[in-house]
């Protein structure tokens, strides 16, 4: 039965986080071309290390999802990774599509805080879950910095 929940966990995180990751590619557009023409900080990452980067984020929302799921610590945590989840495409859709800074700005903040919370609630919780998502967190701190220096 243990594997069973684990299992169904982890296929919620899944089907959530590519929603979330399909709609961000889908809000994309040309914005990748407008960004490298910025005047960037020395510390953002291009290419494949992005990429990377960006994978582990979405496992790590994979594995927090699963284990919120596998565990029953639904509410209200699922309604602030909805929140994280929409606010992280809105970022992406009016900064790189609309090539808007203080638009994205305003999303990359909300998502920063989001993941917060998140964290702050899955240290409450289980020390697992809040390692688990760690590398989220630094994900959204490290966009806000990005964001911010521009």
């Amino acid at each position: 039965m243990e594997h069973l929940k684990r299992i169904i966990g982890l296929a919620v995180g899944v089907f959530c986080t590519l929603i979330v990751a399909g709609l961000c590619s889908y809000c994309f557009g040309d914005g990748l071309a407008w960004f490298y023409r910025l005047q960037l900080p020395s510390y953002v990452v291009r290419g494949g290390w992005f990429s990377a980067f960006v994978a582990i984020c979405y496992a790590s929302c994979i594995l927090s999802i699963g284990s919120l799921v596998e565990h029953r610590h639904i509410f209200p945590s699922m309604i602030f990774f909805g929140i994280l989840g929409l606010s992280a495409v809105l970022f992406v859709f009016v900064f790189f599509n609309l090539k808007s800074i203080v638009g994205g700005l305003i999303f990359i903040t909300i998502c920063l805080a989001m993941s917060y919370v998140l964290f702050v609630r899955f240290l409450t919780k289980n020390l697992r879950m809040a390692l688990l998502f760690l590398p989220t967190l630094i994900f959204n701190i490290y966009g806000f910095l990005c964001v911010v220096a521009l």
